[in-house]
């Protein structure tokens, strides 16, 4: 018997990741959406106009801390004035993390636990064919 294995892709875990973090965030924030769904491409991945906050999501093997680095600063530099950035990366087999500011756009930049960031889990979505 042949068993066929498909592989995922970069793009599919990169929006596996996205949809994992919207449901996760709108525990906290019902108003956060996908700015892909609303027919228009930002730099960030997902929004909250009541909340003043803009996230940017990326999954991969593994992180070096430069690039980490620049991917916030493109965020910051992308965002509109006054929203609170938020980088979540996660890597193979190792947890969710959150790169943000600790004051405003001036503090040093710290990384946290998604959990202990946003005091709710991290999850996986459920796929529209299993709802």
């Amino acid at each position: 018997m042949l068993k066929i294995v498909t592989r995922r892709s970069a793009k599919n875990k990169g929006a596996s990741m996205e949809y994992d973090t919207l449901e996760s965030l709108q525990k906290k924030y019902p108003e956060m959406y996908l700015t892909s769904k609303q027919g228009f491409q930002q730099q960030y991945d997902l929004r909250d106009d009541k909340n003043c906050i803009v996230v940017e999501c990326k999954r991969h093997a593994g992180f070096s801390w430069n690039e980490l680095i620049k991917l916030f600063n493109k965020l910051e530099t992308n965002a509109p004035e006054g929203y609170t950035c938020y980088l979540i990366v996660k890597a193979n087999r190792q947890p969710c993390l959150v790169m943000q500011r600790s004051l405003g756009d001036v503090g040093p930049i710290y990384v946290d636990e998604f959990e202990d960031s946003f005091s709710v889990p991290f999850i996986k979505h459920t796929p529209i064919k299993k709802k």
